[in-house]
């Protein structure tokens, strides 16, 4: 009898021990949101997330972009605006601002005579091309990544708007679009002059992807989402801009102190810190804090 009442204890044991097992396995799908951002690439997106409209998006112009800085692409183009056609410009900081996603940011396209290249494959574009997060995110889509993940796709503009998603489309496309600097201007050909309704019409054609094997991907919240009013829409945020500069004998971009829509931590920020608590100070409950509390964007006055 003493046996059996211990082989039904030890049962009892083993099933509370399965069952809060269980439990700390729920509890940890829930992935915590990164401190920074950083840009990861239009892949991430596809797969068991976005397919359809990762698909529709590799065969609209902004999924072949840098395939327009080779030799020999668009040359009638690029003699418009004196630009030789036979040269190669994949590693033009110039052109891979607008060409490629983050270029010259953290998590960014790194072009073929960097340190560390990004790997390119032509079947699956990714940093090389114009993607997601050069439209719909302030400086990449790692925290932005783990918000859809966490809540499964039903969150609010402000859930994933303090995390640098963007809702101000119009005004991020003057990124590229109608920069400065960029040569195809429409002094110079009437067919560069943007106009933002016609040409997003281009970007999401995703419908003729959608399949029964991704049609659970599809946006359920985006009618929900719409009603509301982001505060980037409210108020966009700051254009970047940039200058290209020689240093040790390459040409670099360098951005414009005062317009990064993103705040950096400041050295003096990071130095007050590492004085206070160390080289492991951004593993400090203090460090995290300080970034889940300060103001990460610079929107337009």
């Amino acid at each position: 009898m003493l046996k059996f009442i211990k082989s039904i204890s030890l049962v009892w044991i083993a099933v509370f021990l399965v069952m809060g097992s269980s439990g700390d396995a729920l509890a940890k799908k829930k992935k915590k949101v990164p401190l920074t951002p950083k840009f990861v690439g239009a892949v991430k997106c596809n797969g068991s997330c976005h397919d359809p409209y990762y698909q529709g998006w590799k065969k609209s112009p902004h999924g072949g972009t840098y395939n327009l800085l080779k030799p020999g692409e668009r040359a009638e183009a690029k003699k418009r605006v004196k630009l030789d056609p036979e040269k190669d410009y994949t590693t033009t900081p110039l052109c891979l601002r607008c060409h490629t996603t983050g270029y010259g940011q953290r998590g960014g396209f790194k072009p073929a005579d960097s340190k560390k290249p990004s790997p390119i494959d032509p079947t699956e574009p990714n940093l090389e091309q114009v993607g997601c997060e050069m439209c719909h995110s302030v400086a990449g889509g790692s925290q932005i990544r783990v918000v859809m993940k966490n809540t499964k796709g039903d969150f609010k503009k402000a859930d994933t708007e303090k995390y640098g998603q963007r809702w101000d489309y119009a005004n991020v496309c003057t990124r590229c679009h109608t920069h400065p600097k960029t040569p195809f201007q429409p002094s110079v050909h009437d067919k560069y002059k943007f106009n933002f309704e016609e040409r997003k019409k281009k970007v999401h054609q995703f419908e003729k992807y959608v399949t029964e094997d991704n049609i659970d991907q599809k946006l359920q919240k985006k009618e929900d989402r719409a009603k509301e009013v982001g505060k980037t829409e409210k108020t966009p945020l700051v254009i970047e801009d940039f200058d290209i500069v020689e240093k040790k004998g390459k040409e670099k971009l360098k951005f414009k102190k005062g317009t990064l829509p993103y705040n950096k931590v400041s050295s003096k920020d990071k130095k007050k810190f590492k004085k206070a608590h160390g080289k492991k100070y951004k593993k400090t409950k203090e460090w995290e804090e300080f970034m889940t509390n300060r103001e990460n964007y610079n929107y337009k006055k």
